[in-house]
């Protein structure tokens, strides 16, 4: 029996002896393609963080576009008094009256093809509200509001900054928080669901760029006229 195995055992033996472990080429073929496949993944994040960028900024633009509609056919902002033309030369403020409900339910009945509330993207959410501040300027401003929650309580989160930096760098260019028509608010008011005031910085007032921040609770567009 031990004659019969000791030629296989042996063979066996010459066998695992003569096998080579991988050359320098095949190993850097094998590199490069764990790079390649690094690079795809890297690549596909960043394909998907911009969708989603351009996914908010289109809703955003979608409630000016509508807004700019809906004056007009009426003569006035959702939730603008009859009135405020005559009274205010920007087409009135947009205000909560009674008796046209909030600015933002008459926009949305009024409108087939609005934005959803909340606007979903990916695992983040962000509500979009109607309304005015007198920002940093003497008088007031329609505004749309950019918030994460349907109270603007709660500041936004890194992830969260990051698209809004986009949507600002959109419309005006650049992503400081304290210029042009898109800034920052650390201190919102919303009253039933449209924008009843806010704090927004101003650049200008500090000399140097304001950078969006997890203290930030929303971002206000002056869409109707700069602050």
């Amino acid at each position: 029996m031990d004659s019969m195995e000791t030629p296989k055992k042996l063979g066996i033996m010459a066998k695992l002896r003569n096998r080579k472990g991988f050359s320098l080429i095949e190993m850097a073929i094998v590199l490069v393609i764990i790079g390649i496949i690094i690079a795809a993944i890297v690549k596909g994040q960043d394909l998907m963080a911009n969708a989603r960028a351009k996914q908010l900024t289109s809703a955003v633009s979608t409630y000016r576009t509508l807004a700019m509609a809906f004056l007009d056919r009426n003569g006035r902002f959702p939730g603008a008094g009859p009135n405020d033309l005559a009274a205010n030369v920007n087409s009135g403020m947009i205000v909560a009256f009674t008796s046209y409900s909030s600015p933002t339910k008459e926009l949305q009945r009024s409108m087939v093809n609005r934005p959803p509330q909340p606007i979903v993207i990916g695992s983040l959410q962000f509500y979009v509200f109607l309304g005015h501040t007198t920002g940093v300027a003497t008088t007031g401003r329609n505004v749309i509001a950019v918030c994460k929650d349907a109270t603007c309580g709660t500041a936004f989160t890194a992830d969260e900054l990051e698209l809004i930096k986009v949507v600002d760098n959109s419309f005006d260019g650049d992503a400081d928080a304290g210029a042009g028509q898109i800034r920052g608010a650390s201190t919102i008011t919303i009253t039933g669901d449209y924008v009843a005031a806010a704090t927004v910085v101003n650049t200008i007032a500090t000399g140097t760029v304001i950078p969006w921040t997890t203290a930030h609770k929303a971002a206000i567009w002056a869409f109707d006229r700069p602050f």
